[in-house]
């Protein structure tokens, strides 16, 4: 008998037994789980060339030897009786032993152990992002008795991704390079490099933005090749220093932001953040002005520099921020809202702009609609509603470049 064949007739027979509808709800199939090898338009095994003496010698014998041991029923095809066989199927009364029989584990007992480790896990994570993925992989583990592409069958990679996760979920650096991260939270420079980065971007594009780029995404939660630039113009004191000389601007690197002290003399009346850095340059300023590049959803360390900057508003001073007229430019305002200061204010996102600047409008999906109508309802966004409705009652949405126009 070939043990690389009984593996490979096996594992064809157990994938076929885990997609029925029966093995879904717990159940043995009430029809045969059958590999046809000869006699019909699509074989099941190509190997299985009845020319090819040697190969069909080799799977003949290593069928009869596994009926033999209970694992699965043959027939032979009519008049080449003990020649060419017609097709096997799983014994399913040996079932357990045909798992073991394949090295395998059973998918049932697979999607129990994985089931318990992301409950255990949720327990433990605060970011919403986070909980969102570990929920629907469970939702869809508990309905399908398969983890499928949402999480690894390999017990090491998922324990490698629970680790980071809990890494990038419990931490509290602002900026982190790669391989600095990837140092701390593996012990290896190059692992998250090489082995974790793409997973844990896949998880992002569907968990956090599906617009953001890559290297935004990573932004995002403290991670980058390089040190963040956090770009401003205005009035503003750095380290006791007046940046307002700098009229085109200056940044300070993520790195610096946890030791820098900000300050903001009293006479500045308006903070603005501008999402969209043609925007951001475009703005003439005056005096009394502080202007952010705020960019897509902020960084640990953007939000760092916002929570400093917040602390040091003058009383009369107000927070505006500008960003796209969708759903990414009213959730930034949002997060503003609940993470930075409860009074920011939309800047020319309302209903006038959409009207003014109609012909350079965009539409959206029912999907896009539905996600939009949820954050709606948050009470923070209440003083936007008659923007989001208007654009859910005519499907439309403005990027703010346009009002450059």
């Amino acid at each position: 008998m070939s043990e690389r064949w009984r593996k490979e007739i096996l594992n064809r027979l157990l994938d076929k037994y885990e997609r029925t509808e029966a093995f879904k709800k717990g159940e043995l199939p009430d029809r045969r789980i059958i590999l046809r090898l000869y006699g019909a338009s699509k074989t099941d095994l190509p190997a299985y060339e009845i020319d090819n003496h040697f190969v069909r010698k080799e799977i003949n014998e290593t069928v009869i030897s596994m009926q033999e041991q209970g694992l699965v029923g043959y027939e032979w095809f009519r008049g080449e009786e003990n020649h060419i066989m017609k097709r096997l199927w799983l014994d399913l009364e040996h079932i357990d032993d045909a798992y073991r029989a394949a090295g395998r584990q059973s998918a049932k007992t697979l999607a129990t152990a994985v089931i318990n480790e992301l409950e255990q896990e949720i327990e433990g994570i605060n970011a919403e992002w986070i909980i969102a993925y570990y929920s629907d992989t469970k939702a869809y583990i508990q309905s399908n008795y398969r983890t499928g592409s949402r999480i690894s069958e390999k017990e090491q990679e998922r324990k490698n991704l629970y680790q980071m996760l809990r890494f990038i979920d419990g931490s509290s650096f602002s900026t982190l390079t790669e391989r600095v991260f990837s140092e701390k939270c593996f012990g290896d420079s190059k692992f998250f490099e090489t082995q974790m980065r793409a997973p844990l971007l896949s998880i992002m594009r569907k968990y956090v933005s599906r617009e953001m780029t890559d290297a935004e995404l990573l932004q995002s939660i403290g991670i980058s090749r390089y040190p963040e630039p956090l770009e401003m113009r205005g009035n503003i004191l750095v380290n006791g220093n007046d940046m307002s000389v700098l009229e085109s601007g200056f940044c300070i690197y993520s790195g610096d932001i946890e030791t820098a002290q900000i300050g903001i003399p009293d006479t500045v009346r308006r903070i603005l953040t501008i999402e969209n850095r043609a925007n951001y340059f475009a703005y003439r300023y005056n005096a009394d002005e502080l202007v952010i590049y705020h960019g897509g959803q902020y960084s640990p360390a953007k939000k760092k520099l916002f929570e400093k900057i917040a602390a040091a508003m003058p009383k009369k001073c107000v927070w505006y921020h500008w960003g796209d007229i969708d759903l990414g430019g009213f959730s930034m305002l949002l997060r503003l809202r609940k993470e930075i200061l409860p009074s920011v204010q939309p800047y020319r996102m309302g209903k006038n702009e959409l009207l003014a600047f109609q012909s350079y409008t965009q539409t959206f999906s029912k999907d896009y609609a539905d996600k939009l109508r949820r954050i709606a309802e948050n009470e923070q966004l209440a003083d936007c509603r008659e923007c989001i409705d208007y654009m859910l009652e005519h499907k439309i949405k403005l990027e703010q470049e346009a009002m450059l126009t």
